[in-house]
């Protein structure tokens, strides 16, 4: 049951400890998490539910991996669009002539497209309406009786005083309040009131123009419906734009498309140019939405001013080609709440807060840089394909030399904007809550991703069997504790555990894979090459599921001698900023 934790009086402001501005899949990702540390939280969203919009759909394997952690994902069973029906992108001149270019996620079959990604992970991208996944994240949630959701109130001013957040807000019944809290992280979106108010620069990129976004019903089944791509891009100038593929709930299809007016387009225009693009003059269709969207590029120059964090689109904001946005906002999310958490509860120096940004910002930078370049890149092969070839616009034909041109184009696009598996598990982070052990962290491009355990980077997934016989992977140990994996040694392990829990009171969870554990790798000569546990080895894992630390074997070969109480009361004071804490 969801506890509503009223602002007590004027002068009082500390009735929170977490004030979330913006109720989108970051501010429930935050407020979620930080729910399960029992940090009483005040969720602040103008809208009056989760959005109804068709918009954010593409969840990356490595927030899947996170929605597993905390029971989202099985809310989103069967939802969504099958791979089938979801697959790639697709480029057309007129869509009624068939596609001449495509990237393709998957060649196979829904259960070959998973069998392929368990290797590196136990869930696989799918395509997921942000209804969905928003609603789920807003029921799980609002199960944490020291969470408040409030939906339907707008923050209409922010400030610091004496070291609280102050908000004054505005309910949709025109009742005003004002509420405090010890801290605000600022979560709502890419024109961020809160950033308005008390961010510290930011640098700009391009911008995209306004959009307009059309939901129509039209029987599409024997072309984009059996052409499958999840995005139909139109190449015809007069009607250049891109299709969705039909929504798996509602039945709707969608079109998008450029509109540099301010008012929406007559609906009589957007009839036709739908029409226009899939080349079907006669078709029937009924337009249901239509809805104007402006994308902007930028980025934050400071994430935290001194009580005031910023997370998502709020902090980093650009074009949505590629899916960075939602997937990024939610490990800003997963990034910061355990250190927020670990502050308020006074078992951290506020320094620790400072690794956010060192930590989140360049991943950041680089989606930015990244949306930024798949919209200019298409917009520049789609002019450059079309040069010289005057019969593209009036008989939809393609010389054979501007067709291998846009193929060869549209594969190596596909890499930045279809297949980047580097993007989504390369994440390396650098900050004073890394203890590196001297290692490199192999090097990740957008397509490109090697499994490691060198401090920084996520902790590779392997799969396990408990003694029960269940199969779980590794991944799905991580979240509400560190994580100490050891082989050997693990009574020794476990009594020095309890000690460290109890001298810093954080939770640590000691996972023994092996002969003396509770578990047993499935994949054994995958685990041994990862994780390397042997003759008394141990590896760190950070709540947010990132490699701290690893106790590496002597170069001389010989078994750990490292007292393992010593080690781990070294690398806590490190990792929490405490005084005194020294080079472990």
């Amino acid at each position: 049951m969801n506890t509503d934790l009223r602002y007590r009086a004027s002068s009082d402001y500390t009735s929170y400890e977490v004030a979330i501005c913006g109720g989108g899949p970051v501010g429930l990702a935050l407020a979620y998490l930080l729910g399960r540390e029992g940090i009483r939280v005040v969720l602040l969203e103008k809208r009056s539910h989760t959005t109804h919009l068709p918009k954010g759909q593409f969840v990356h394997a490595s927030t899947a991996e996170l929605y597993r952690q905390w029971g989202v994902w099985e809310q989103l069973e069967g939802t969504g669009w099958p791979v089938a029906e979801s697959n790639g992108q697709g480029f057309y001149v007129r869509v009624a002539l068939g596609p001449v270019a495509e990237v393709r996620q998957s060649h196979g079959t829904e259960d070959e497209y998973a069998e392929k990604w368990s290797e590196l992970s136990p869930a696989y991208p799918r395509k997921i309406p942000a209804s969905d996944y928003e609603a789920a994240l807003y029921r799980r949630a609002a199960t944490w009786p020291c969470v408040s959701l409030r939906f339907g109130t707008e923050v209409v001013d922010a400030s610091e005083v004496n070291d609280i957040v102050r908000l004054s807000v505005r309910e949709e019944s025109g009742r005003e309040y004002t509420i405090g809290a010890r801290y605000l992280v600022a979560c709502d979106g890419a024109r961020s009131f809160v950033r308005s108010r008390l961010g510290r620069g930011e640098d700009h990129g391009p911008t995209f123009g306004n959009q307009i976004l059309t939901e129509f019903q039209a029987e599409l089944d024997d072309s984009l419906g059996r052409d499958g791509f999840f995005h139909s891009f139109v190449l015809d100038q007069r009607y250049a734009g891109w299709f969705g593929s039909q929504h798996p709930s509602t039945g709707l299809w969608r079109y998008s498309f450029r509109h540099d007016e301010e008012t929406l387009p007559d609906p009589a225009d957007v009839l036709a140019r739908i029409r226009g693009a899939l080349g079907m003059p006669d078709l029937a269709v009924r337009v249901v939405n239509t809805y104007r969207f402006d994308y902007t590029t930028g980025l934050l120059r400071t994430w935290r001013q001194n009580r005031v964090f910023f997370a998502g689109d709020a902090a980093h904001w650009h074009s949505p080609w590629g899916g960075y946005g939602a997937n990024i906002g939610v490990q800003d999310a997963n990034n910061l709440a355990w250190k927020l958490a670990l502050v308020i509860r006074e078992r951290a120096s506020s320094r620790l807060l400072d690794t956010y940004e060192a930590e989140r910002k360049p991943k950041a930078q680089l989606a930015v840089k990244a949306a930024t370049y798949n919209s200019l890149n298409f917009q520049a092969l789609v002019a450059a394909t079309l040069i010289g070839e005057p019969e593209a616009s009036w008989s939809g034909k393609l010389s054979e030399q501007a067709l291998a041109f846009l193929r060869d184009g549209a594969a190596r696009h596909g890499a930045n904007s279809v297949l980047h598996t580097g993007f989504q598990f390369g994440t390396t982070y650098e900050s004073s809550a890394i203890i590196r052990d001297g290692a490199v962290p192999p090097g990740a491009t957008l397509a490109h991703y090697e499994e490691s355990t060198v401090p920084g980077v996520r902790a590779p997934h392997v799969w396990l069997r408990d003694r029960a016989g269940h199969v779980l992977s590794t991944v799905d140990l991580a979240g509400a504790a560190f994580l100490l994996l050891v082989q050997h040694n693990v009574q020794h392990w476990n009594e020095a555990v309890a000690d460290i829990a109890g001298t810093f009171s954080v939770a640590v969870k000691m996972v023994a894979i092996g002969p003396e554990g509770e578990y047993t790798a499935v994949d054994e000569p995958k685990f041994s090459r990862l994780y390397s546990l042997d003759r008394g080895t141990a590896i760190l894992v950070r709540p947010d599921g990132f490699v701290a630390r690893r106790l590496q074997l002597p170069a001389t070969g010989r078994a750990a001698t490292t007292d393992p109480e010593d080690w781990l009361r070294a690398t806590f004071q490190k990792i929490l900023c405490l005084d005194g804490a020294t080079d472990p």
